[in-house]
């Protein structure tokens, strides 16, 4: 993820990039021996201007306005943050879903006040446009309903992988989109939600226990998540949405629109038609790239550039999730983990 960014932030016209920091990669205790392709790119980086280093302690103190991107490890970034702000970072772009709990997130947002930081969370789905077009045509009509359905390309025998790399879990990981979806839209928080209903069909919710990759017999490991859950929430003011995510769905993630009769009035893809060609194409030159790289790219590029584009404006960024909003989503996560276990073991 952090290369993606940072391959897209060396073409922006707007962006001076400065550092790369990278704790593992450039860390000869760590990694002895880098991957050719990575050390290839650090000499680019540098021929370029760019300093490559294991520490943002190594950095020199910012002394412009500088925006720190961080898309680490989600129980790495605590510490990264501080250690920007404490660089002098003026602006954090944090990606999802921005540290490992709700009590750690407040601490980091505390600490952003007391240093006036802007701090933004890459929430992508809050700018795409196939959920834009579903909101405005919600609005059109009333007592209409939105489901949201995200879906990852993922094939089953790759989830152990996936489970432990995202070991956050799926409502802290993948479907936390979503959920700062709810916050942003919906005004759902834990404190306004009046039912949560899980959808306990195995179709739709299911949770595995996979192996842990590097354990074996007789010493092997178990981590368990769900590979998709399918929910639906309705708050005191009379607010309802529904919610499905599919770690082995496929490329396409969708919102539908139903009228009050449940039947559906439109509903928008993504990537559509046109972009799933272009998508397809992609991933044929590409094989190796997991394939929502493409299928996001241009949703990418619009949060950074409009965070960026602000900051030189210097005022908010539009449409962009603050680090409250991404609280009170890490808020519903929690909840909703508990509340779906609970749900299954009934």
């Amino acid at each position: 993820m952090g290369w993606y960014h940072l391959t897209q932030l060396l073409d922006m016209p707007n962006a001076n990039m400065t550092a790369v920091v990278e704790p593992f990669f450039l860390n000869p205790k760590l990694c002895p021996n880098p991957p050719e392709a990575f050390t290839k790119m650090v000499k680019a980086l540098e021929g370029a201007g760019i300093k490559c280093t294991d520490s943002v302690a190594k950095l020199p103190t910012f002394t412009k306005d500088t925006m720190c991107l961080i898309a680490g490890r989600t129980s790495d970034n605590p510490a990264l943050f501080k250690a920007c702000v404490a660089q002098g970072a003026k602006i954090v772009y944090l990606e999802k879903p921005g540290a490992p709990s709700v009590a750690e997130l407040q601490e980091m947002s505390d600490w952003a006040k007391v240093k006036d930081v802007k701090v933004y969370l890459g929430y992508n789905k809050n700018v795409t446009p196939y959920v834009q077009k579903a909101l405005a045509l919600s609005k059109t009509k009333e007592n209409s309903k939105i489901t949201f359905c995200h879906n990852n390309s993922y094939k089953v025998n790759d989830l152990n992988e996936c489970f432990f790399r995202n070991s956050e879990g799926m409502l802290k990981n993948m479907a936390i989109h979503e959920l700062a979806l709810l916050v942003s839209f919906f005004d759902v928080t834990v404190d306004t939600i009046k039912e949560f209903k899980v959808n306990t069909n195995k179709l739709f919710t299911e949770k595995l226990s996979v192996w842990v990759p590097g354990t074996t017999v007789p010493n092997e490991k178990y981590i368990s998540d769900f590979s998709r859950i399918g929910f639906s929430v309705s708050t005191k003011s009379g607010k309802s949405v529904s919610v499905m995510a599919d770690r082995c769905g496929g490329n396409v993630s969708f919102a539908s629109v139903k009228d009050a009769e449940g039947v559906e009035i439109e509903k928008f893809e993504f990537p559509d038609a046109k972009t799933q060609e272009k998508v397809e194409k992609q991933c044929a030159e590409d094989p190796e790239m997991m394939p929502y790289f493409f299928v996001q790219s241009d949703d990418y590029f619009t949060l950074k550039d409009r965070v960026i584009s602000s900051t030189l404006k210097n005022c908010d960024a539009e449409g962009i999730a603050t680090i409250d909003i991404g609280i009170e989503a890490l808020k519903l996560a929690e909840y909703f983990t508990e509340e779906a276990n609970k749900a299954l073991e009934k």
